[in-house]
């Protein structure tokens, strides 16, 4: 979880295919530090500057990191590149997603895509949401809502 009131230390997946990780320490609602891991290394990488920003509370535009989207079917690639267009503080719906990858029918297909995510925060997933509620996210619901919160202060979990 992002934000609490006690002081911890807690990761969530960056890149399960890489097993990597942004873990965050936070106190008081504010957020000590940032560190990208993998197999269990702290590593300082050129995305960790722009993740420490995005963390706190700051637009970034992540575009500039290619993503390798390498065994992932046509009708997934097209998903997951559309969705790193989505910009920061924007929420689309599952169905206006499947309408710009020209599948408008396919609402639900585009969830299961999004499922697969290799990178998120880069390919921000967690700003498509249902026509009448959050909708779903494969890591935490809970960690979806605090993203979207992250993002739009003055917009709460709907």
């Amino acid at each position: 979880m992002l934000l609490t009131t006690a002081k911890k230390q807690t990761g969530i997946i960056f890149s399960k295919p890489l097993d990597c990780h942004v873990w965050v320490e936070v106190s008081e609602n504010s957020i000590e530090s940032i560190e990208f891991r993998r197999f269990g290394e702290v590593k300082k990488l050129p995305i960790t500057d722009d993740l420490t920003r995005y963390f706190s509370g700051k637009p970034v535009d992540f575009l500039k990191y290619d993503v390798c989207l390498e065994g992932f079917k046509p009708f997934e690639q097209a998903v997951l590149k559309e969705t790193r267009k989505i910009s920061y503080g924007t929420r689309i719906t599952y169905s206006e997603l499947a309408e710009r990858v020209e599948h408008s029918r396919a609402a639900h297909a585009v969830g299961n895509a999004l499922g697969k995510n290799p990178v998120p925060i880069v390919i921000p997933c967690h700003r498509v949401v249902g026509k009448d509620n959050i909708g779903g996210y494969s890591r935490d619901l809970e960690i979806k809502k605090r993203l979207l919160s992250l993002e739009n202060p003055s917009v709460r979990d709907s």
